[in-house]
């Protein structure tokens, strides 16, 4: 066959117009040919940090870890290449922050990199950008506890020591009020012997001026006191009364002054107020610890903060885990087995979805059929619950397919004949979840492998019309999908 040079050049030509295509599909996808941007960032903990990582400019991917570069001495840290993408340098700002983040809970590590403010010069190629360093929840809730442990400890001291002071002031003030009683009690008892002298004093100093009148006047009363001796000795013994009296004043007065000087040298009211002050300076011990603990760190956010976010981003890894598992099931290679069990998710099953699937399937067994006048009792609370002649019902249903499990399916359905459909559904969906629960645990069968369906009427190929408690249903699992 001969060939004309045309074609040979035509095939040359679309030759290469393919392999051009192919390599800058290759180098589009490997962005080889895209202009970039290196720029360096430093962390003590790399926390499973590896090269080829992603690297995302406010969420936005914009490139990847170029290289990893290990410190010399334990003190120095990890120097991270990272190489963004040309078109996005305009949001790398010198005070943007380079953070370790996490696509979820169990997701891969990435490193994000927050844009900077307008008034900071663009970052440069070599730029060395400040890292923060990616938060331990392990460490965190470590250091949560010992602070929890110190704060009740503290909190324990200070309990103890207001205790403490409560019990010396209520002393304090016992010893006071005591000491005032004694003291109005003797000032008390004491007045009245005190006017009592007064008055005595008063008669007998007048007496005494009557009598020095009529010495000078020459009177016969005195006269008479002078020569009579019975008259002496009465004066004399009224004299002696009244130095007695005077005597008793001054002792009294003295003691009266010795209480008040011991009450002045105990120094009560201030020893209570010293209890006071040291209070006050353990309320403020404690009130520095915990302003402490919460104060901000080298990056500007408290304590308050930083848990505040780790319970945020611990919130969006589970969401995210949840939906990666719920993609996983219809992955192609994970699909068959769930598919085995003739549903995806048991709980979520609906009593027409339920029907639909039971109808084509081919591998499920008789029903075992519990009547509910034997299998519930009612309640001190009113509601429903298994009586013992209802779980030996059960067991008796079980028995005959005891041996297949855990490996095949088993649905539970509910019925109830009284009340409107919405009352039956409820009592219905509530019988089902007993069985299944007794199952669990008696049986220890999981959670995973039992479904409950609430159904108004039994499924047309079940043989009755109607029916009032519960009924077990076992699928077998498919061979192919073990």
């Amino acid at each position: 066959m001969h060939i004309k040079p045309w074609g040979i050049g035509l095939f040359i030509v679309l030759g290469l117009g393919l392999f051009t295509a192919v390599l800058f599909i290759i180098g589009n996808q490997d962005e080889a040919f895209r202009r970039h941007l290196n720029v360096y960032a430093e962390f003590s903990n790399l926390s499973g940090l590896s090269t080829g990582a992603k690297v995302r400019v406010s969420g936005f991917d914009a490139g990847e870890i170029e290289k990893i570069g290990i410190p010399a001495s334990p003190a120095g840290k990890f120097r991270v290449e990272l190489k963004i993408e040309k078109r996005l340098s305009g949001m790398v700002r010198g005070d943007s922050l380079v953070s370790i983040e996490t696509d979820g809970v169990v997701g891969d590590k990435f490193i994000s990199i927050a844009k900077g403010s307008e008034g900071s010069e663009e970052a440069k190629e070599g730029t060395t950008l400040r890292g923060k360093e990616p938060l331990d929840i392990a460490v965190l809730m470590e250091q949560g506890s010992a602070f929890l442990e110190k704060g009740s400890a503290l909190i324990g001291g200070l309990n103890g020591t207001v205790t403490d002071i409560r019990g010396r002031a209520d002393l304090a003030l016992d010893s006071v009020t005591r000491t005032v009683n004694r003291t109005d009690g003797l000032i008390a008892g004491i007045q009245p012997g005190v006017n009592e002298i007064v008055a005595n004093t008063g008669r007998v100093t007048a007496g005494a001026e009557t009598l020095v009148a009529g010495l000078n006047g020459g009177r016969g009363a005195a006269g008479l006191l002078l020569s009579d001796d019975d008259t002496k000795k009465q004066l004399s013994a009224t004299l002696t009364s009244v130095h007695d009296a005077s005597t008793n004043l001054d002792q009294a007065a003295i003691g009266v002054n010795k209480t008040v000087d011991d009450f002045r040298s105990r120094d009560l009211i201030a020893n209570a107020q010293v209890s006071l002050d040291n209070a006050q300076a353990i309320t403020g011990q404690l009130k520095v610890s915990v302003t402490g603990a919460l104060a901000k760190d080298d990056l500007g956010q408290d304590g308050a903060t930083n848990i505040r976010e780790t319970l945020s981003s611990l919130n969006r890894g589970t969401t995210n885990l949840a939906e990666d598992t719920e993609a996983l099931k219809h992955e192609f290679f994970f699909r068959g087995f769930f598919k085995k069990r003739g549903f995806y998710n048991l709980d979520d099953v609906t009593p027409a979805e339920y029907l639909k699937a039971s109808a084509h399937r081919k591998d499920k067994g008789n029903r075992e059929w519990l009547q509910a006048a034997s299998l519930v009792v009612t309640g001190s609370d009113g509601r429903e619950q298994l009586s013992e002649e209802g779980r030996q019902q059960i067991d008796a249903g079980v028995s005959p397919f005891v041996e297949s499990l855990p490996g095949d399916v088993i649905i539970v359905e509910g019925y109830s004949t009284s009340g409107p459909p919405d009352r039956q559904f409820v009592v219905s969906r509530r019988r089902a979840d007993l069985v299944r629960l007794y199952l669990e645990a008696h049986f220890k069968i999981r959670h995973s492998d039992i479904g409950i369906v609430p159904l108004l009427k039994p499924p047309p190929d079940a043989g009755r019309a109607s029916w009032n408690g519960a009924a077990i249903m076992l699928f077998q699992a498919d061979p192919k999908n073990n």
